[in-house]
């Protein structure tokens, strides 16, 4: 393992976009454990949870990375390219799992979320992934496991893992 990754205090040199992540991650944690919350609306809530983090990332992207220099063109690939992967496993999933039901179709939404998030820790760091991987594991397990497990629940651990990870990525130094 190199020093870098064994480090996290190193993280923010070496990846410049991932405290500006951090913020976008944290506001649309928020915006989902809302959703599980106030279930009615969680469409609704991560539509403005994704308004509001793309106008934070607009306002304080800049500030947050200009510290610890410029992304590399490889960095920055990497987050375009799993933006791109989301969109079109996202539409993969609803042609899945939308004759499913809805709990189906959500939690397998939230399987991908958390997958987009494995490419992206080349951008925004190794606590990326292991994002990343703890969303898969709790939307898998509720959409293949333990098909029990209440949406709400899991809809609020998933909201709950990507306020923790933004936070430490915003706040690392």
């Amino acid at each position: 393992m190199t020093p870098v990754l064994a480090n996290p205090s190193l993280w923010p040199q070496s990846f410049p976009l991932m405290r500006a992540g951090g913020l976008f991650i944290l506001i649309m944690g928020a915006a989902t454990l809302l959703g599980a919350l106030i279930h009615s609306q969680r469409r609704v809530l991560l539509t403005a949870g994704a308004v509001s983090a793309t106008l934070a990332i607009v306002l304080f992207a800049a500030r947050l990375s200009a510290p610890y220099g410029v992304p590399t063109r490889l960095q920055v690939a990497f987050l375009g390219g799993a933006i791109v992967a989301e969109a079109i496993l996202i539409r993969l999933a609803v042609a899945r799992y939308r004759a499913s039901g809805e709990r189906s179709l959500l939690l397998a939404t939230l399987f991908v979320v958390g997958l987009h998030f494995l490419p992206m820790a080349v951008a925004f760091g190794p606590g990326c992934a292991l994002m990343g991987l703890a969303l898969c594991l709790c939307a898998g397990s509720g959409l293949w496991l333990m098909p029990r497990l209440p949406l709400n629940g899991l809809w609020a651990a998933d909201g709950l893992v990507k306020i923790a990870f933004g936070a430490v990525m915003l706040l690392l130094r």
